[in-house]
């Protein structure tokens, strides 16, 4: 399945992968399958920067399924459909 991943304000993982945008053809069918191919692809280090010791997911990252939606972490198992776009993306706060 070809999914199109982006990152946005998430340096961490731009710097690992080498670029803030890429085509992903990976094997399953959901957000979680698209994350574990990450860290599957590029390391310990996009794993930690997803998920905290006790392995949970980081709640500062939000993920946006083309362009339309949030999908939530207890909602990971949602599935995607070829040329989907998913950006991940880290709140920040400020005033």
């Amino acid at each position: 399945m070809r999914i199109i991943v982006e990152f946005l304000g998430f340096p961490i993982v731009t710097d690992m992968i080498g670029k803030k945008k890429l085509e992903l053809v990976a094997p399953g069918e959901t957000v979680k399958d698209v994350i574990n191919e990450l860290i599957t692809r590029y390391g310990e280090k996009v794993r930690d920067a997803f998920y905290d010791v006790q392995g949970n997911f980081d709640p500062m990252i939000q993920i946006s399924l083309n362009g339309k939606s949030f999908i939530p972490v207890d909602k990971h198992d949602t599935l995607l459909e070829d040329g989907d776009s998913i950006v991940f993306m880290i709140l920040l706060a400020g005033g």
